[in-house]
């Protein structure tokens, strides 16, 4: 059995944890300034500082690139063979790409780029379609899992080469900050990273609870408000809780693992009901779109049209990747002892988007054919009842949908219901003052972490809208993206160095390594 480290870090427990509580308690006391003081850093971050967050993801994938073709694309993290199997670790890394986020954005998101498209496109029009569902495999495309995987060579280099045990940022920034990553420059670091954390999984906790509960209501007929949305979180956090002192941490992974292959099921039931060469047709289409406009979708700001189209969604989804780049790589590294670079870069980053992409072109295409063939009208129905009512709509036009819906809401659930373990689970182990190999942070520590992510995700949706959970993800990464920069700048100029000419290895055979 595994010790705790019980001791919490007060420089990195309590900042964070009040900055929480004090943002949450001035918006539930003035919703009207709360959501007025969101527009505003919304705004100021995406229309004034917006070209940053562009010009970091490119530069992000640049570097990627760097890793794969440069001269660290043989050096392998570790001298062991890999822990996996091929087939086993590619299977990993492809079904970490599904989610409650996934579920809602993958059949409804090109609704939003067809009726209000970019360029100064005229909506619904031709043009606008081709670019509607070229613009989400750009969103969830490379260059934004690109950002897992940049910092994620770092971590494994630090794991598996130095022999480090990483579960801080600033751990990381060693290399280019010296000295300082362990003081309270080092501190301010970490403090960053879990704001920003918090606000990526509030967002993502913030999309999928009302679409949860909206499942709900269609199966059961209970009315959707915010105490059905309060009360899914609080199951949640029984959930976690019940996991944590009853030993069923493997109960949850197992249900991770359920989750995967019932998304699975999902996707492959709708190809085959649904308008099969129209999802693959189109889908080739809109990557042949997308790859056209690669450059222009990854720079454009809009500043003499001013439609607001690269602020709302291409740096907010940026913004939201990037919350999650650190923590993301940080997992990815540690599934990937005995790879090379070149293996790790190119599995981790396609991996995950062959898995988004099979979900956009079977729910995407899905929901364009009934659009087109008139069986729902997405405009009414998102202006009457909101986009979660729609993807609910959109779901109990398939066959046999009173079988489908359920399974829809135990997909969500289990997904929604892991991610909040497991990054409770990420900040208790970085507030815990020191951790030991093979210790754990304190269940309280995991279980109060679990609290405040649902008590900040029930504020954002308290606000109501997209802009509140866009905020979130903007403001909290902000800080991320230049950590990010000290980590991979430090590397490469200087850890990088030290990777000695003796680690390059041929890349194993897979059929060598074990079946885990």
């Amino acid at each position: 059995m595994s010790k705790e480290g019980k001791k919490i870090d007060q420089m990195l427990f309590w900042p964070p944890l009040l900055l929480v509580a004090i943002m949450c308690s001035a918006i539930i006391l003035n919703p009207e300034a709360g959501t007025n003081a969101v527009n505003k850093v919304f705004s100021f971050l995406t229309g004034k500082m917006g070209w940053t967050y562009e010009v970091f993801v490119l530069a992000n994938l640049g570097a990627v690139l760097y890793f794969i073709f440069g001269k660290f694309a043989n050096k392998r993290f570790g001298g062991e063979k890999p822990e996996f199997s091929t087939l086993s670790w590619l299977g990993m890394l492809f079904s970490a790409g599904t989610s409650a986020a996934i579920v809602y954005w993958s059949p409804i998101e090109f609704y939003f780029y067809l009726t209000a498209p970019p360029f100064g496109l005229e909506p619904m029009s031709p043009q606008a379609t081709a670019m509607a569902t070229a613009y989400p495999l750009f969103h969830w495309g490379p260059s934004s899992y690109a950002l897992y995987v940049g910092v994620g060579v770092v971590f494994g280099y630090l794991f598996f080469v130095q022999g480090k045990e990483v579960f801080r940022p600033s751990t990381a920034c060693e290399s280019l900050l010296g000295k300082h990553a362990s003081g309270y420059l080092g501190k301010a670091i970490d403090i960053f990273y879990m704001v920003g954390i918090i606000a990526g999984i509030s967002t993502s906790v913030g999309l999928g609870t009302p679409l949860l509960s909206e499942v709900i209501t269609k199966i059961t007929g209970i009315p959707h408000t915010l105490g059905l949305d309060a009360t899914i979180l609080i199951i949640w956090t029984v959930i976690i809780g019940i996991s944590v002192y009853g030993g069923l941490d493997k109960g949850i992974r197992r249900l991770s693992d359920f989750r995967n292959w019932l998304g699975f099921a999902l996707l492959a039931y709708v190809l085959a009901v649904g308008p099969t060469a129209f999802m693959f047709n189109n889908f080739i289409d809109s990557l042949g779109v997308m790859f056209n406009n690669y450059f222009r979708m990854s720079l454009y700001t809009d500043p003499v049209l001013k439609s607001g189209f690269p602020q709302d969604w291409t740096i907010f989804y940026f913004a939201w990747f990037i919350a999650f780049a650190l923590s993301t790589g940080i997992y990815l590294a540690r599934i990937s002892r005995g790879r090379t670079v070149r293996e790790f870069t190119l599995g981790a980053m396609f991996s995950g988007v062959i898995c988004v992409y099979t979900y956009f072109m079977v729910f995407g295409n899905y929901t364009m054919d009934l659009q087109a063939r008139g069986v729902i009208n997405l405009a009414e129905i998102i202006k009457a009842h909101g986009v979660p009512y729609a993807i609910v709509e959109i779901f109990s036009t398939l066959p046999f949908a009173s079988i489908i819906l359920p399974i829809i809401l135990v997909l969500l659930f289990i997904s929604t219901a892991t991610v909040i373990n497991s990054i409770a689970y990420t900040l208790a182990m970085v507030t815990t003052a020191q951790l030991k190999t093979g210790e754990e942070p304190a269940k309280w520590n995991r279980l109060f972490w679990a609290v405040v992510l649902g008590g900040i995700s029930l504020t954002l949706i308290f606000l109501g809208g997209m802009k509140p959970l866009q905020a979130a993800s903007v403001a909290g990464s902000f800080p991320t993206m230049f950590i990010m920069a000290i980590i991979l700048i430090g590397f490469i100029k200087k850890a990088g160095k030290e990777w000695d000419v003796s680690d390059e290895t041929k890349p194993s055979d897979p059929t060598d390594t074990k079946d885990n």
